[in-house]
This record gives structure tokens, C-alpha cells and sequence, in this order.
């Protein structure tokens, strides 16, 4: 880490592990279902915390706040086993003609990853190791004897040898499959059943673990093959998880498939339970707020600086006065429309249009609005913790530069300079086409995709300024979706990219209609600066024709306002969460 800028935002894997305890927040974090026996899928884009809350679960990073503690616990061990590696990115399976041998292979594969990061973390525990000398000789039998196999019996520990074989295999199985004549191999690949299961009831012979429970805790399993999927999914459907539970870190878009080897499937709520990472409140009473000021107090803390989140990043005085001054205006207003009676008529009138007013004013000056306050930064960070930390590293750097003395806060302007310019560079990212940072995304998908944006931007412009309920809604659902099911493919095909490039995220609410259950699409709020609109925007969603959606991306039509019956009226408002 780079101690002159607490900010900065390196990938969990890269992370020492003193940094790991020294920056993760346990508040509001997940460490209650990820140190449960129950299989547990984590769901969220690049940067939501998932490798964050794996690693700092796994037994080293745990064993070491414990040891610290004066009291461990060796109850829960948890195994971090990352997909992003070159054994999880082999291919010589492709090679294989057959489809039951390649999945053969496949499991092989994932099979010693897993080994490989069972031996690798119970290696770094002394105290486990110190007794498993005690009793080596006895599990070199066993596991010998069990995997048909011979080990290194002079490696420095038992579990260094368990780790040679599981290198060695690697090599020996390319070679096979390289090899004009490969069928012999099969007789010794490798099952979870057949290594993986009597491995870990071998630990338990071990005192310290003769209860242990082991978390496998699978990181990034986007990055699997179909055949691996297929296969951790029917573990994941045992009904035996009184020794090893199964927690999954995957991205949303794309997520793997819940379909068994045997064609079976794992049920949400029977099999497993899922837990989405990305979080959907930023307002001050909900987790997220809470935990970005967790957040960035930590990481002020350790460079010396006492200050309040709010305090560090306060916002522009001009627009707290502005806002205030809008406020009265809209609560004037009420009273006229509603009367001084009808108190809730005229607070849900000031919600509604308070910033709606403000934000109507500045789109009239050429300047931008001062984006400035933590509170604003939470809200461009939609949920994310990466995209919160982004601006906030780049506003310090920029302080750095100039500051000689310790920084003690940031000041609106340069706030607001870093927020309108890492706008504009998503913009500028989005104009020179996506195609050039996804994969699987042509050119062609690239400009559908900038006229879909632009054409929300001016949606959303739009109804700002209009006297409708939601004048500040910036997240919308989709509807026609059966009545013109091949438009429909078309938007979410090109809503998928928009995913993966992280321009786009996913929530699910209950629908306006008969309360069911429905996806809405939330644009990265970093893209609302370059266009002077409100990041913070409304608790509300619109409903928008999959036929206007289409229209928008592949003829760059503007998205009718007819689409829309609201009145002026309260009652209409339907806020998502709540102030």
C-alpha cells in the first residue's frame, strides 16, 4: 500500500495480510454468513468487496486477530481458493474429444486447486503444523494409501509434500493429455470424493481439529470452465455439510450456472442461500452510508488525520445555502398546492423537489453544480466500495501535489474538479467504444450502447424539469417484455456489456403491479456529473417500454416522454427504501 495516500485501492489478492485486518470493516459486512455451515453464493460486480470478505475470513487472516486476542478458535477454518490462476485457466481438456472425459479432466483440475489451497493454509498455522509432526508418518500412510499414490516424505512438513504432489500432478497430467494416447491417464484422476473429501476427514485426526468445520471458500468462480461449475455444483448439493460448506464468489452478470453434473439443479434456499454484495441505499440512515464512513475514517486514521468523514470532504457552502434556500421554496409551494395542514403532502413535496429545483437552476448556467460532500461521494460510489475510494485517491493525489503540510480536508473545488473530470473520462471511455474493454462487445454493440446512455441522460434531464412525481428518478425497470421478446434480448444483450464495463448495475425490487419481484437497472452514477444532473437522485425507479429502449439504442431515438401519466401528486411517489 501507498502510506502518502490513504486512499488507494489495491486488489484484496495483493494485499498483505496485516493491511487486510488493518482495513476491512466488520461492521455491516457478511462474516455472519460467510463463518456459517450453510452454502453461500456472493454475488456482486468487480470491486463490491467479495475476495475482500473471503480473505479476511480464511483461517490465516482469522488466526491471526484471534492469536492477537489471546483466544483461537479452530471451530471454523476457513480455505481461500482463488479461480484467477493458471491451473484454473488451463485448456488442454479442449483436446480431449470426448464429453465425459473432458469433464473428467476438468474436475481433476479443480480437484487439486482445491487440495493445493487446503495444504497451503493449514501449512501457515504453526500450531497446526507443530502437531501434525507429531502424527505425520501415520497421515503419509493414510493419504498414501487412500489416493494410490507415493509422496515426498522428505518435504520440510506434511503438508509441503501434499502441495509438491499437487505440482507434480499438474505436470504429469498435461503431459498425458498431450500424449498421442491419453486414455490410460484416467485411471488415476482425481474426485472430490475420491481426495478432497478423506483429506479433510484426515484433519480431523488432528486434535486441534478433530470438530473443525472447513469453509471452502471459492473466489471468482466466473472464471471456472462449464464442466468445473457442473461439478462444484453437485458438492454444493450433498446433503452432508457437517464437514466443509461451500461459500462462492461470483460476478452478476454472466453468474454460473445452478445445473448439477448429473443435469440435476441446486435450489436457492434449499441448496444454498445468496448474498448480493452490492449495495442499493446511500442515503445517511442505511449500511452502506455507515460503512463508506467507516471506510474512509479507518483509512484517515492511519495517516494521522481525526477528522470526520464529513468533515474531510465538506461540501460546498454556496450549495448548502442554495439547497437550503430551495428548500423553502418547494415547502412555499406545498403550502400553497396543499395547505399548512396537510403536513405529509408538503414533506413529500420538499423531498420530491427540493434538489429537483436546484439542480433545474444550475442547468441553466454553463458551469457545472459544485459535486462536492461526502455524501456525494457515496452516491456516485453506487453502492460499490472501488468506485467510492476512486475519486476519493484521486482528490488526495491532487491535494498532494500542491500541499506541503499534513492534508486536513478536502476542499469543494478540487472535489468538484475530480468528480466532473472522472465523469468525463467514463464518458469519454463510453464515446471511444466499449468494444475496446470488453470482451465480447463489437463495435456495433459499443455505439448501440452510447446511444442508450445518451438517450437516458436526456431522459432523465427531462424529467427533472418537469412537475411529475419522480422528477429525480435515475434507475429504471424494463416493461413489454414478452409482448416483444426479440427487442427485449436485443437491450438485455446489450445491458449485459454495459455490466461487465461496469457502466451498469442490477437490483431486484418489488414490481409497482401486484408486488412482485423485478429487475431494475441502476447506471453508475459517475455519469450523471458530466451531464449536471443529481447523482443522488429520487428512491424511486421508471417503468420504461422495452420498444422506446430499443428504439433509443439502434435508431437513436429519444425516449418519448408520452411514456409517462404521472401527476403532481404525492401519493404517486414510491420510494425504494425509504429516507
Amino acid at each position: 500500500m501507498n502510506n502518502q495516500n490513504p486512499f488507494e485501492y489495491e486488489a484484496a489478492n495483493n494485499l498483505r495480510p496485516e493491511d487486510i485486518i488493518e482495513y476491512y470493516i466488520e461492521d455491516f459486512n457478511f462474516s455472519r454468513f460467510i463463518q456459517s455451515t450453510k452454502n453461500i453464493f456472493l454475488i456482486g460486480e468487480r470491486g463490491s468487496g467479495k475476495t475482500m470478505a473471503l480473505l479476511y475470513n480464511s483461517f490465516p487472516i482469522q488466526y491471526a486477530i484471534q492469536k492477537k486476542a489471546g483466544k483461537v478458535s479452530f471451530e471454523k477454518i476457513g480455505i481461500h481458493i482463488p479461480c484467477n490462476t493458471p491451473l484454473f485457466m488451463k485448456k488442454e481438456y479442449l483436446l480431449i474429444p470426448v464429453d465425459y472425459k473432458q469433464a473428467i479432466i476438468c474436475e481433476h483440475y479443480l480437484v487439486l486447486s482445491i487440495l493445493y489451497s487446503i495444504a497451503n493454509t493449514l501449512s501457515e498455522i504453526e500450531d497446526i503444523v507443530h502437531e501434525t509432526n507429531d502424527i505425520k508418518e501415520k497421515l503419509y500412510d493414510e493419504i498414501e494409501y487412500v489416493w494410490d499414490v507415493q509422496l515426498d516424505r522428505t518435504s520440510p512438513t506434511f503438508f509441503d509434500a501434499i502441495m509438491r504432489f499437487v505440482n507434480r500432478e499438474a505436470i504429469t497430467t498435461q503431459k498425458r493429455i498431450n500424449a498421442f494416447d491419453s486414455d490410460s491417464f484416467y485411471e488415476s484422476a482425481l474426485s472430490f470424493s475420491s481426495s478432497v473429501l478423506p483429506f479433510l476427514q484426515m484433519m480431523r485426526e488432528i486434535n486441534l481439529m478433530s470438530e473443525t468445520h472447513f469453509l471452502l471458500m471459492i473466489d471468482d468462480a466466473h472464471d471456472m470452465n462449464e464442466y468445473q461449475i457442473k461439478a462444484l455444483n453437485s458438492w454444493i448439493a450433498y446433503r452432508d455439510h457437517s464437514l466443509f460448506s461451500f461459500k462462492v464468489a461470483t460476478v452478476k452478470v454472466d453468474r454460473p450456472t445452478h445445473i448439477t453434473s448429473t443435469g440435476g439443479s441446486i435450489l436457492e434456499g434449499h441448496d444454498f442461500i445468496t448474498v448480493d454484495m452490492e449495495q442499493a441505499y446511500q442515503n445517511e440512515e442505511t449500511d452502506f452510508y455507515k460503512l463508506s464512513k467507516q471506510i474512509v475514517e479507518k483509512r484517515l486514521q492511519r495517516i494521522g488525520v481525526n477528522s470526520t468523514a464529513e468533515e474531510f470532504f465538506p461540501m460546498n457552502p454556496s450549495m448548502e445555502k442554495d439547497l437550503e434556500d430551495c428548500r423553502e421554496q418547494a415547502r412555499k409551494s406545498a403550502v400553497e398546492i396543499y395547505g399548512k395542514e396537510k403536513t405529509k403532502a408538503v414533506s413529500d413535496y420538499v423531498y420530491k423537489y427540493q434538489r429537483a429545483i436546484y439542480f433545474r437552476n444550475r442547468s441553466d448556467r454553463a458551469n457545472k453544480p459544485p459535486y462536492s460532500g461526502f455524501e456525494t461521494i457515496v452516491d456516485i460510489s453506487t453502492g460499490v466500495v472501488r468506485n467510492l475510494l476512486d475519486p476519493c485517491y484521486w482528490m488526495y493525489d491532487s491535494v498532494m501535489n500542491t500541499e506541503k503540510n499534513s492534508i486536513k480536508y478536502i476542499v469543494p473545488k478540487i472535489q468538484t474538479n475530480i468528480i466532473v473530470e472522472r465523469s468525463q473520462r467514463m464518458w469519454n471511455d463510453l464515446r471511444a467504444g466499449l468494444d475496446k474493454i470488453v470482451n465480447n462487445c463489437n463495435a456495433e454493440d459499443a455505439k448501440h450502447i452510447l446511444c442508450l446512455f445518451e438517450n437516458l441522460m436526456a431522459l432523465f434531464s427531462q424529467r427533472l424539469k418537469m412537475d411529475i412525481s419522480e422528477p429525480r428518478a435515475i434507475v429504471f425497470s424494463i416493461s413489454q417484455t414478452d409482448t416483444f421478446p426479440d427487442q427485449y434480448k436485443s437491450i438485455i444483450s446489450l445491458l449485459k456489456i454495459a455490466q461487465r464495463a461496469q457502466y451498469l448495475y442490477t437490483r431486484m425490487g418489488v414490481a409497482k403491479d401486484k408486488g412482485k419481484q423485478e429487475v431494475y437497472y441502476v447506471p453508475n452514477r459517475m455519469l450523471f456529473p458530466f451531464y449536471g444532473l443529481d447523482p443522488h437522485g429520487q428512491y424511486a425507479r421508471v417503468s420504461l417500454k422495452t420498444t422506446d429502449l430499443y428504439n433509443a439504442a439502434f435508431h437513436n431515438k429519444s425516449i418519448p416522454m408520452e411514456s409517462f401519466n404521472e401527476k403532481n401528486d404525492p401519493s404517486q411517489l414510491v420510494l425504494e427504501y425509504g429516507e
